[in-house]
């Protein structure tokens, strides 16, 4: 059996600088190890903020979303050299750009819940909407206009640009039932051929849904903390491994070691299908998890006005449209669906979107400090003790 990657005490020491977090990439299964190690070519920060758009950019964002294929005409057109280093955790980024030894980042990502966080560190800069003429209250569906994961005391300080959906994923061969809701794994034939995965950002809020803490998520009491992971029992029952990562979800389910997964990026279909093994991802009627990656420009930025063309570019309806297909998420662009193929559009139901996002909710992170309600470090003792079985 696999187990989780860190123990109690690794994840305690980490959460002490704030630069803890283990969020698991969920994208780097898809496109291969990273081609340039992380942060590993930025220099050393010296304030030299630009006037003009060109010269080079340097960003750091997950594999697959630099934008570097989408944006090649525009940035020949601009003569930018873009240098991009790769994120496999949100660490990377904020290890970049905190404290004496912070590097230039012109722009760079962040995902839901790391706002309190970077707002509490002082690392972003304001973000002038008039220097992103294409997110705009028309343009832009409205859960990622001004939502407060990005915007707060009157002022933007990053722009969203992509999300989409982590989700129940089954074999239905190997299930031997239908599965249309969270109780639907408890089930006797899925006994010992469920998985969770170690990815806090999504499955957390997963859990707090299904076990009726999903309205208190993530400010939940230290009681009600213990009460929720007693309910969650019944599945970890069923549990035959814990994945460290999407990628080794994907290797259990092509082995056929799994039949189902608690919460698991809901593209994993498309890459079971390339190794001849039917997958599908259930909408349940808990609904599912949702994860956004927004632009932001750090305080260690030079290339600024580079960068906000690069947001701009981000947002135009044709990359947003590519991006959605290669890296196979969903679009912020209200003008975008009509240009995607059928299998890109037909992740979500953008004729609906308004009816369709009611059943959704962006989340953030337990907080860091608070006399009130379980902190991070919490849940990372509790989500600890889960996993190997307390």
């Amino acid at each position: 059996m696999k187990k989780g990657r860190n123990d109690v005490g690794v994840q305690k020491a980490r959460t002490a600088d704030l630069l803890e977090d283990i969020m698991l990439d969920r994208r780097n299964f898809l496109f291969g190890t990273a081609a340039i190690a992380a942060g590993a070519t930025l220099g050393a920060w010296v304030p030299q903020a630009r006037a003009e758009v060109g010269g080079n950019l340097e960003i750091m964002a997950w594999e697959g979303y630099t934008l570097e294929k989408e944006t090649e005409a525009w940035r020949k057109q601009h003569n930018m050299g873009v240098r991009a280093a790769i994120m496999s955790t949100q660490d990377d980024v904020t290890a970049k750009i905190v404290g004496d030894n912070a590097v230039r980042l012109d722009l760079a990502e962040y995902s839901n819940g790391y706002n309190a966080i970077y707002k509490e560190l002082e690392v972003l800069k304001p973000v002038d909407v008039s220097n992103v003429p294409n997110y705009n209250k028309d343009d832009i569906y409205p859960p990622f206009y001004q939502g407060d994961m990005w915007y707060w005391d009157g002022t933007q300080w990053a722009i969203p640009w992509a999300w989409g959906l982590d989700t129940i994923v089954v074999n239905p061969e190997l299930a031997g039932v239908e599965v249309k809701s969270y109780t639907d794994l408890l089930k006797p034939e899925l006994t010992g051929k469920l998985a969770f995965l170690d990815n806090p950002l999504t499955v957390w809020p997963q859990i707090a849904k299904v076990t009726g803490y999903g309205e208190k998520f993530p400010n939940l009491t230290k009681d009600e903390l213990a009460d929720c992971f007693e309910k969650l029992k019944p599945y970890r029952d069923q549990t035959k491994v814990f994945a460290s990562s999407n990628g080794d979800v994907i290797s259990l389910f092509a082995s056929g070691e799994i039949a189902a997964c608690f919460c698991v990026w809901s593209a994993v279909p498309l890459e079971t299908a390339k190794q001849n093994v039917k997958t599908v991802a259930v909408y349940p009627t808990e609904g599912g998890a949702v994860w956004a990656d927004a632009w932001f420009i750090p305080k260690t930025s030079e290339n600024i006005e580079s960068a906000y063309a690069y947001v701009n570019q981000a947002l135009e309806p044709e990359v947003q449209a590519s991006v959605c297909k290669t890296a196979v998420c969903s679009t912020v662009s209200r003008k975008a669906p009509a240009l995607m193929d059928e299998t890109t559009r037909a992740l979500f139901d953008y004729d609906n979107f308004d009816e369709q996002f009611k059943k959704m909710k962006i989340y953030g992170q337990p907080p860091r400090t608070s006399e009130q309600y379980a902190t991070y470090d919490d849940w990372l003792q509790v989500w600890a003790d889960f996993r190997q079985g307390f």
